[in-house]
């Protein structure tokens, strides 16, 4: 399978080790028609941006390099990290408009709402490994979180890595990207979700975005792996919503398909 576009790339603003202007270099390279930048929210400890002012810079850049007509279109985006169960996420609505594309996920580091929250989400999820109760204890946990996230926030569109980092109930998880048209992303730069979980994603009804998760410039752009796996999968190309034949044309939920420089 051939895309259109990657559209989970990270830049030197979070934990990306290239410049915008080197992700731009590179997905033209591949042949892509659009490549987004997502960077980390503020409050994941150490790959975060430093504030979300960072956002609102890149959104100028970014605007400056496409009104130079490249033939490819940068979108920015961000991946917003999910802090608690009542989908709190570490950017704030205002920032939210000037984005393209919001992505979220669970990170371990992440700051919490609560001390309550970070015992019993992030905490708790690092226990997991102690035995079968803690691990059923933050599955539970962790997808409250994420189902909460995706219920409460309509602006999402792309859940990063489902269940990396954060063991979930893939089924609930993947219906609740189904019920709030959030993407189910194949995340080629951690090789995940495992295929178990796509063939169960598949089955009730979620639709696939395959991106890179690239944080260096020579992984911009690849999705082999995600190609093979849809493939030997049979997963149908209009499932896969940034795949070639789907042409681009993916509804954001801020409706940016008709981008405008400014």
């Amino acid at each position: 399978m051939e895309f259109y576009g990657d559209y989970h790339v990270h830049c030197r603003a979070s934990d990306g080790n290239q410049t915008v202007e080197e992700i731009a270099e590179v997905a033209l390279q591949k042949g892509l028609k659009e490549v987004a930048v997502t960077d980390h929210g503020p409050l994941a400890a150490v790959i975060g941006v430093k504030n979300c002012d960072v956002y609102l810079q890149l959104r100028k850049k970014i605007n400056e390099i496409n009104s130079r007509d490249l033939g490819l279109k940068i979108l920015l985006g961000a991946e917003a990290n999910v802090r608690d169960f009542k989908g709190t996420l570490d950017i704030d609505k205002e920032v939210m408009k000037s984005l393209d594309i919001l992505i979220i996920g669970l990170h371990p580091y992440t700051l919490p709402t609560s001390i309550a929250d970070g015992l019993n989400l992030f905490l708790q999820n690092s226990l997991r490994h102690l035995g079968k109760k803690e691990r059923a204890k933050a599955v539970k946990n962790n997808t409250i979180a994420i189902i909460e996230a995706l219920s409460r926030n309509p602006e999402v569109d792309i859940l990063s890595h489902p269940g990396l980092f954060f063991n979930v109930d893939i089924e609930q998880v993947a219906e609740a990207c189904r019920d709030n048209q959030v993407l189910f992303e194949i995340n080629c730069g951690h090789e995940y979700p495992e295929i178990s979980d796509i063939i169960k994603a598949e089955r009730v009804g979620a639709n696939f975005i395959v991106n890179s998760d690239s944080h260096f410039k020579k992984t911009v752009g690849d999705l082999k792996y995600g190609s093979k796996l849809v493939e030997s999968l049979g997963i149908k190309p209009e499932r896969v919503v940034n795949s070639l034949h789907m042409g681009g044309n993916i509804e954001w939920k801020r409706k940016m398909i008709t981008f405008k420089y400014s």
